[in-house]
């Protein structure tokens, strides 16, 4: 498989790089992710790029796809895994959200958000997630694992977040946030008894997520 290309870019139109290497110039399908990232490269980055590829090959087509970064080209070839899902729509699907976003909404089984990306329905956002809930994996996320001790599974304000989570809040988003807010309010908390802590906690939260 061609791991990737480097070369000069010398156009991007709706869907698709044109990317000079040598004497040759090749022409790849690319999400409006990539396409938004390498659009605003300065005209000195844009020489000697680095763009990560899958070649498709099908029986009457072959078809080089490009991606900006390692954990999209990823995301593209686990979509694919999924029944229904092919290559196109794996794109057209990394078109309507980015990769950190769209691992926090099948990690958390957050099925109104998946539904709403173009060409995704509930039928296909839940066999989404029941696939490739906790599969995608990003880089930095791999790095967090191997650099550090993870996190307790239990929370001490669960009852909160879980309440948080069924209003339709993303679970990561509303463990960052409870998190924040009870190490801004430490010393306020510890005057108060569990109940009265997880009322003003869930107060404050809620404001801050919008």
């Amino acid at each position: 498989m061609i791991n990737a290309l480097i070369g000069d870019i010398v156009s991007i139109e709706e869907g698709t790089l044109f990317l000079r290497c040598g004497h040759i110039e090749y022409n790849l399908s690319i999400s409006s992710q990539t396409a938004s990232t390498l659009s605003n490269l300065s005209l000195e980055a844009r020489r000697g790029v680095r763009v990560m590829t899958v070649l498709v090959h099908r029986e009457d087509s072959m078809s080089l796809f490009g991606f900006s970064d390692a954990d999209e080209r990823e995301a593209f070839l686990q979509l694919q895994t999924v029944s229904g899902i092919g290559a196109k729509q794996a794109l057209k699907i990394l078109s309507g959200i980015n990769v950190r976003n769209l691992a926090e909404a099948l990690d958390s089984g957050n099925l109104k958000l998946l539904s709403s990306i173009p060409g995704i329905g509930p039928k296909t956002g839940q066999k989404m997630i029941l696939a490739l809930r906790n599969v995608l994996v990003l880089d930095e996320d791999k790095v967090k694992s191997t650099s550090g001790p993870r996190k307790q599974a239990h929370h001490p304000y669960s009852d909160i977040i879980n309440a948080l989570v069924d209003m339709g809040y993303d679970r990561r988003l509303v463990e960052e946030t409870v998190d924040k807010v009870t190490e801004n309010q430490a010393s306020e908390l510890e005057k108060m008894s569990h109940h009265d802590a997880e009322e003003h906690l869930f107060r404050l939260s809620i404001k801050l997520l919008g």
